[in-house]
């Protein structure tokens, strides 16, 4: 009854809020059309970007930026500061994070000079006039306009996975509404830094900040997104194991949003009514609420709020093992990943990041020269009235503390651009790492499907030894029973052993996903290789199952075993094994006929040295681009299909285990790859092994 409820008003709320919604835009473009006065356009164009904000990001960036043109025309720079933030939050929403973060910072230096105050459009004033009790001034207007800037910086660094810069800014949008009595940031600042303190499972400091910022709800009336700050309540009780009290949050949190028009609220709170569903075992209840949450996702068109609904329908799909359909919301998420956090959007963000730290240090520097200016003026009067021997003492003086402070300024930028590249190069690390995982979902699914298969079999056959083995106990006839439970123990053992298959191949798969901490173990190298070749064939045909190649092995069997980081050495395996099956399919499409596919794996131990050859009668290396492949950045690959990181990862795992990784390659015809490790790393020799036997 509740889940008919529930949907019947979800479709109304998306039939209603959609035609009211269409009529009020209507109705203010109709009004900025007859509108001769560029302040009055101002005006309507900050309501048709309110009414776009949270449902039509697209619209808000488009809107926002014809404001931006008249108040720069107008030379009305809070109100220009206004557009720019408003700019932000919609790039923000649309995960466009480069061209927001360029928009906020212009924003903040807009409202950072308090010479802004001096003209200002009247209608900047009613916003805060709802929420204060005291007459308004034009300094608390450019606080408030500065606190929301922190507050927005404090999402888009949040979505960026900058939690340290995250709570910065929000602590910071906190100060400045504080001190312009801007109730509307204090709400909304409150709502996102709980959320915060939620993900670093901090529930106390959460429960704070969610606490004020529903009192201070309630208190004024300002209940646009009180459906948040009841999810969020919802969330921190179902950490916190109290998952009646969460659920009955989340549906108060949904009916509340349903009220305020707030999709993103709906759509959220449907997703952890899913969430909890799918914990108590309710299935039917759990894809009920995660298809409401992808409808209003869709219809939104958010991005982040689409890759969450289609990351819950796949864990769904696949916890249920349906197989195909998981495949196919994988894929959407890929793209809807794609489109979010591209390794281009990424490195750009992180320069104007840069960029803006760089431009504080700057102005951190002007001012210590400006101080010390003032005193060396101050101590070339003294010397000169004084004695001379002052003044050279002073020049020396001045000088060094010159050259110490030019050091000083060095060595903080040095050291700021190191631990910037360090952590773009862990960012870069973990997605390429997340990327090879991707890959490998459909070669796992694959793998593990046979395994389960068997033990169904089993299964179903001592079923019916057992009804056999029960009719012979009852007719007496103890020989055929013995033999009958005989057969049963058997089929046991092998149910046992497949499910020990199965629970190996899961567990391959999550030690690949998660990030490695650098320990060394011995290793089973000829293993490790069979098995990632195996599952990168798999994964490639389960996306192209008209591709076909031979596969050839030769293991040597007296390596033993190898001490190395198993996770990272995979992950180079992976990756060649996908550039050799690439480049056979490549090299097959270009000639058809009288062509097989090969790929083929060795290991040899050779004295000192145990090498891993990959080998392809692919498409070869162009001796033009040999030299670069093993560059960051650098792809053969069309735009789109490689992100030029897996070789260049590949060459610094393998150089970290003390190794060498090489390449042979003919134009046309094969690429080899040859890794060597020295034999330092064994650790059982042949001997001991026999022994153990």
């Amino acid at each position: 009854m509740i889940k008919r409820v529930l949907k019947v008003l979800l479709l109304v709320l998306l039939m209603n809020y959609g035609k009211a919604q269409q009529l009020h835009v209507d109705s203010l473009r109709r009004e900025i059309d007859i509108a001769q006065n560029d302040t009055v356009k101002i005006i309507l164009y900050d309501q048709i970007i309110d009414a776009y904000l949270e449902t039509n990001p697209d619209s808000s960036v488009y809107f926002a930026e014809k404001q931006l043109v008249l108040t720069r025309k107008l030379n009305l720079r809070l109100n220009e500061a206004g557009a720019l933030h408003e700019l932000g939050y919609a790039l923000t929403n649309l995960g466009d994070h480069p061209r927001a973060l360029q928009r906020l910072l212009s924003a903040v230096a807009i409202d950072e000079d308090p010479n802004t105050e001096q003209r200002i459009l009247p209608d900047k004033y009613l916003d805060l006039t709802v929420f204060l009790k005291r007459p308004v001034t034009s300094q608390m207007l450019r606080l408030s306009d500065l606190a929301t800037d922190d507050h927005i910086l404090g999402i888009l660094y949040n979505n960026t996975f900058d939690t340290v810069q995250s709570k910065s800014h929000f602590l910071q949008a906190l100060r400045l509404a504080g001190q312009s009595g801007y109730v509307k940031v204090l709400v909304n600042t409150n709502i996102t830094l709980g959320r915060l303190y939620l993900s670093l499972r901090k529930l106390d400091s959460a429960l704070l900040c969610e606490q004020k910022a529903y009192d201070l709800s309630i208190q004024t009336g300002y209940k646009k997104y009180l459906g948040s700050i009841l999810l969020n309540l919802g969330r921190i009780k179902s950490a916190s194991g109290d998952k009646g009290m969460a659920a009955a949050f989340f549906r108060r949190a949904i009916a509340v949003s349903i009220e305020q028009d707030y999709l993103r609220g709906v759509a959220a709170g449907n997703l952890y009514l899913a969430d909890l569903s799918n914990q108590s075992g309710q299935k039917d209840s759990s894809l009920h609420f995660l298809r409401n949450a992808m409808q209003i996702a869709q219809s939104l068109n958010d991005p982040n709020l689409l890759s969450r609904s289609y990351r819950a329908i796949n864990e769904y799909f696949r916890q249920t093992g349906n197989n195909d359909s998981s495949v196919k919301y994988q894929e959407l998420i890929i793209k809807t990943d794609d489109s979010l956090f591209s390794l281009r959007r990424a490195q750009q963000f992180k320069n104007l990041d840069l960029d803006e730290q760089q431009r504080q240090q700057q102005l951190e520097a002007a001012r210590l020269a400006y101080r010390n200016k003032f005193w060396i003026y101050l101590l070339v009067v003294s010397g000169t009235i004084f004695f001379l021997a002052a003044i050279i003492l002073w020049k020396n003086n001045r000088q060094r503390k010159i050259a110490n402070t030019s050091l000083s300024l060095q060595k903080e930028e040095l050291q700021s651009t190191l631990t910037t590249l360090r952590a773009t190069q862990k960012q870069l690390i973990t997605s390429e790492k997340m990327a090879s995982l991707g890959e490998l979902t459909a070669g796992i699914a694959h793998e593990i499907q046979n395994p389960l298969n068997f033990m169904n079999n089993f299964s179903e056959v001592n079923a019916e030894l057992i009804d056999e083995a029960s009719r012979a106990i009852k007719t007496g006839d103890q020989n055929e029973a013995l033999e009958l439970i005989s057969n049963l123990r058997e089929n046991e053992l092998k149910i046992n052993h497949h499910g020990k298959r199965a629970d190996a191949i899961v567990k391959g798969m999550l030690q690949h996903s998660r990030s490695s901490a650098g320990q060394k173990e011995p290793t089973d190298i000829n293993a490790l290789a069979d098995e990632y070749l195996r599952l990168a064939y798999h994964g490639l045909r389960a996306k192209d199952n008209s591709f076909n190649a031979t596969i050839k092995t030769d293991f040597d069997a007296a390596i033993g075993k190898i001490n190395i980081i198993q996770q990272d050495i995979g992950r180079v395996l992976l990756n060649l094994y996908n550039n050799g099956f690439y480049a056979v399919n490549e090299r097959e499409k270009q000639q058809p006929e009288g062509y097989e596919p090969t790929v083929s794996v060795s290991t040899k131990r050779l004295g000192d040295q145990v090498e891993i050859r990959v080998k392809d009668n692919g498409t070869g290396i162009p001796q033009k681009v040999i030299d670069k492949i093993f560059q960051p950045f650098f792809t053969t690959k069309p735009t789109g299909q490689g992100t030029g990181l897996g070789l260049s990862l590949s060459y610094d795992i393998v150089k970290a285990h003390g190794g060498e990784i090489s390449v042979n390659t003919k134009e046309g015809e094969f690429t080899e790859f040859v890794i060597q490790l020295p034999t330092s790393q064994l650790q059982t020799s042949i001997m001991a092994a026999t022994r153990m036997r």
